[in-house]
């Protein structure tokens, strides 16, 4: 492995097994994306007039806390248990795609690996992103997300059975508008080398099917070895 823009290059999967390896060490947590992302920022506050941007306005801390307040009043019929905190109520926002100042992580190497490479190799390079050590976020403060005055790491109850499955958590930020990403590692995953982890991740179990459990997951998951023909 080496050193470039200070991100690692994975070039192969020994290379890959031996950052799993090394980052058994600490408490790690890891983000998989399958194209070069400059800033880490939660939806919330991605800010500004391009396609898909999730906020025309200039960020508001009271247009989000009316959000969650919308949406806790209106999803009751569709949650099948009640939350015990706003927290958890934006956990369950984030997950359904609305805009939250949440950030998702897994703590799984080879689960953010795979969505590093789901569609990269096509697309170029894929990115890794690390941080370590975060403080996790108490009850007390899970109550009042929004009055936090740090990155806080937060660990859902199984809302999803996704969740599970993808060993997912979350960092909660004070402030969704600020970047990131100087506080994390990066490991690049070179585009030659995508296909032939996405086929190892595979063989070791790691998939569309078994990262997402449902019907929509396994009709992908055998839509890709059909057009692999991987039977």
């Amino acid at each position: 492995m080496k050193d470039a823009r200070s991100s690692i290059i994975i070039a192969s999967w020994s290379e890959l097994s031996e950052l799993i390896e090394e980052c058994t060490k600490d408490k790690w947590i890891f983000r998989g994306e399958d194209r070069w992302n400059e800033a880490l920022v939660p939806k919330a506050g991605r800010v500004g007039k391009g396609k898909g941007v999730a906020r025309k306005k200039p960020y508001k801390k009271a247009d989000e806390e009316a959000a969650l307040k919308q949406f806790k009043r209106q999803a009751r019929p569709y949650v099948l248990h009640q939350p015990t905190s706003d927290l958890e109520w934006l956990a369950i926002a984030q997950h359904h795609g609305m805009a939250t100042r949440l950030l998702d992580w897994t703590e799984s190497l080879l689960v953010a690996c795979y969505f590093a490479v789901v569609s990269a190799g096509v697309e170029g390079d894929a990115r890794i992103y690390g941080a370590k050590n975060i403080s996790e976020i108490s009850e007390a403060q899970a109550k009042k997300p929004f009055d936090i005055d740090d990155v806080l790491l937060y660990r859902p109850p199984h809302i999803t059975p996704r969740i599970p499955a993808q060993r997912s958590v979350f960092t909660v930020h004070s402030d969704p508008t600020v970047n990131f990403m100087p506080m994390v590692t990066i490991w690049t995953i070179g585009e030659d080398a995508c296909a032939k982890i996405k086929g190892i991740l595979d063989a070791c179990g790691v998939n569309e099917s078994s990262l997402f459990p449902d019907m929509d997951g396994l009709a992908r998951y055998v839509g890709w070895r059909y057009k692999w023909g991987k039977f």
